[in-house]
């Protein structure tokens, strides 16, 4: 049985698309974090010889590859919600806004 879709009554338009463009910019902030990581775990790996430290850093990398699986998915569901593109640049000016303001 489909949930009946909710009508809101209190956010507007522009609260839900700056919601949501906040949540993908958190989004892709996460996956940036992750795919830095994963290469400066890359790069220390190459030249670090075997031992506790190694292991560490090898399983750094390998839970780094795990939160990768899991955004990625996240960032293309909410690619289908996000408002069109010039609902996006409104929101991310008005973000931008309340942030200085």
């Amino acid at each position: 049985m489909a949930e009946a879709k909710y009508l809101y009554q209190l956010l507007t338009d522009d609260e839900k698309d700056e919601i949501t463009v906040a949540f993908m910019e958190a989004q892709e902030r996460d996956k940036f974090c992750h795919e830095l990581n994963r290469e400066r775990y890359d790069d220390i790996l190459t030249s670090l010889p075997e031992g506790d430290f190694r292991k560490k850093i090898t399983n750094l990398r390998t839970e780094t590859l795990s939160r990768l699986d899991e955004v990625n998915p996240v960032i293309v569901s909410t690619q289908k919600q996000m408002p069109d593109a010039a609902r996006v640049t409104a929101a991310q000016a008005r973000l931008k806004a309340k942030q200085e303001g």
